[in-house]
């Protein structure tokens, strides 16, 4: 790119400034002229007579049309529309949205009631087999929770010869 020369790239002749108002004078004077002798635009013939009823008609007619009112709503229109779109595309999008339920996600309570609802026909033997080794301790094996009184009932409901045990706190 050139630097900005300072030098004006227009030139005029010389003496065209000096000789311009004669040269516009003379175009002017002559035949062929640009400008026409008789004025382009004409009033009608009384017209400024029937101006003001002709205005009073028009300010009638003006007054029995249909008023447009200035302020549209059309933009209110545009964002409750938008509003409404954009609700129904995070509702859509939520509703699709499933979560998966895990083995963590169930109550210890859920689980027990399922077993104890539900027959599985499964031995102690296969019970033992599916159950993980590494995520049992020892303290689980000798730690108990029944009580006394609750081993008996159950060996007394399950038994059919609870007699023959010979405890001596049965009674």
């Amino acid at each position: 790119m050139k630097p900005f020369d300072k030098k004006n790239p227009f030139k005029a002749p010389e003496g065209y400034f000096e000789e311009f108002d004669k040269n516009l004078f003379k175009k002017l004077s002559s035949k062929g002229s640009a400008i026409p002798k008789k004025e382009g635009f004409k009033l009608p013939d009384g017209y400024f007579d029937s101006l003001s009823d002709k205005l009073q008609q028009k300010l009638k007619e003006d007054q029995q049309s249909k008023v447009i009112p200035l302020k549209s709503y059309k933009k209110y229109y545009y964002a409750a529309a938008t509003a409404a779109a954009v609700l129904i595309v995070a509702l859509v999008l939520n509703l699709n949205k499933t979560t998966e339920i895990s083995f963590d996600d169930l109550a210890q309570s859920d689980i027990e009631n399922y077993f104890n609802q539900n027959e599985l026909d499964l031995t102690s033997y296969e019970l033992a087999e599916v159950m993980p080794i590494s995520e049992l301790e020892m303290t689980d094996m000798f730690d108990s929770n029944f009580s006394e009184e609750n081993v008996l009932d159950y060996i007394n409901e399950n038994t059919d010869y609870f007699d023959e045990l010979n405890l001596e706190d049965n009674e």
